[in-house]
């Protein structure tokens, strides 16, 4: 049994994909569900790395983030009337948050290298976290968006030299696959809320942002890693039927997030000058 939960596949995929079922499947009817999220990347670590916050370094700080996150989104979705100006809010925050996880990496750099690259990570985090709140309300679309964009923080982790934000990636696509398998079979949505989409919004660009600045992941393939969200959010295929909907809409975001592995992949193949 030791063996079999030493293996990289087990680790990031095989366990939390069942985790996520379990949670997802016994929570299905209720706000809960997306809890499946956490729970699938919370056991990755735990067979991988195991969770522990001494020393904070910046990972630790983005796994702490992580965490946190579906705790914010679950206090949200039972406030009876958040402020319309919740979304933004949250990306204002997680820009900030995210500054603050990296900033012992930030502060290596020269003063304006600092602030372009401080600058430029909390805008990227400020509009993950901005295109995929704007899911909360559609659990096919959420969920087509969380294994597209588990599987570009993944893809583009791996091809920039980052196994850990690999695996991390693998863990919240197959957590969106859950998701989406229970609405697929059951013929109902499951709304993500504020509990789902803050969750896989801020882990999908922490993760990346980890990629960034902690390997060798191209700046350019951050805002491409902008468009699965966006792609999620079109109002194209309204008029199908919900399976064929979020058939459709998985399909979608895959093609999107191609994007952003492509520019990955080039700029591993691109010789260091």
């Amino acid at each position: 049994m030791s063996t079999l939960l030493d293996d990289p596949l087990v680790q990031a995929a095989l366990a939390p994909l069942l985790l996520a079922l379990m949670v997802s499947g016994v929570l299905q009817r209720t706000r809960f569900a997306w809890l499946a999220v956490v729970a699938a990347i919370a056991t990755e670590v735990a067979l991988s790395t195991g969770i522990g916050f001494t020393p904070l370094t910046a990972s630790r700080k983005v796994l702490l983030l992580v965490l946190l996150a579906p705790l914010i989104g679950l206090a949200l979705d039972l406030w009876p009337r958040p402020p319309r100006a919740t979304p933004a809010l949250l990306a204002a925050l997680g820009g900030g948050a995210a500054v603050w996880a990296f900033w012992s990496v930030l502060a290596q750099s020269e003063p304006l290298q600092m602030l372009a690259l401080a600058a430029a990570l909390a805008l990227f985090v400020g509009l993950m976290l901005a295109l995929t709140l704007r899911l909360r309300h559609d659990g096919a679309a959420g969920g087509a968006a969380t294994v597209a964009l588990g599987l570009a923080v993944g893809v583009t982790a791996v091809l920039s030299a980052s196994i850990g934000n690999f695996a991390h990636g693998i863990a919240l696509a197959v957590a969106g696959a859950a998701l989406l398998l229970w609405q697929f079979t059951s013929q109902r949505a499951l709304a993500p809320g504020y509990l789902g989409m803050l969750s896989v919004g801020l882990a999908g660009a922490l993760f990346t942002g980890g990629s960034f600045m902690l390997a060798q992941l191209p700046w350019y393939a951050m805002p491409a890693l902008l468009l699965v969200p966006l792609a999620a959010s079109l109002n194209v295929f309204a008029q199908r039927p919900p399976h064929l909907r979020l058939a459709a809409l998985t399909l979608l975001c895959v093609a999107v997030a191609s994007v952003p592995m492509l520019a990955a992949w080039l700029a591993a193949r691109t010789p260091a000058p």
